[in-house]
């Protein structure tokens, strides 16, 4: 059963909090997957699209905020205008996902406005996992990774 966090259910021992790569890009996937889903479903009108853009949003959240918590204020020390353009695309992402929230509870929502919303989420995904997520996988604390885990799996 996949959590609405952004994260899927693996069952895997607590050794996968050891590499926040390992974690965060399986919660990529997760997120990708639900992309496609509601892509689909928008295509064709399908009833779920409440349920999956619920799902998107939730899922983005805990996973943003599992790095502006956990990683992005120690990245900060090290790369700060990085940091500060991660945490703009970050607001970026939230404004888009409350503007289009309120087109999917208004039933006016687009397709290819969904869509353009989710590559600039691939885009932005691609980033974090070649720059941020290598550089926290060899320097970050392993107690801060062990927290963004549990952030990410715990809701």
């Amino acid at each position: 059963m996949q959590r609405m966090t952004g994260m899927p259910s693996t069952g895997k021992s607590a050794s996968s909090e050891d590499h926040l790569t390992q974690f965060m890009t399986a919660s990529h996937r997760h997120l990708d997957q639900v992309f496609s889903n509601l892509l689909g479903a928008l295509e064709v009108n399908a009833p779920d699209v409440r349920e999956l853009w619920t799902e998107l949003d939730h899922g983005l959240a805990a996973h943003m905020e599992a790095e502006e918590r956990y990683v992005l204020p120690v990245f900060a020390r090290v790369d700060p205008d990085e940091a500060v353009a991660l945490l703009r695309e970050h607001g970026e992402i939230r404004q888009q996902l409350l503007e289009l929230g309120v087109a999917v509870d208004l039933h006016s929502i687009r397709f290819e406005q969904s869509r353009r919303f989710i590559a600039a989420l691939r885009a932005h995904a691609d980033r974090e996992d070649r720059l941020l997520y290598r550089w926290a996988d060899e320097r970050l604390d392993r107690s801060l990774i062990a927290a963004a885990h549990h952030h990410l799996t715990a809701r």
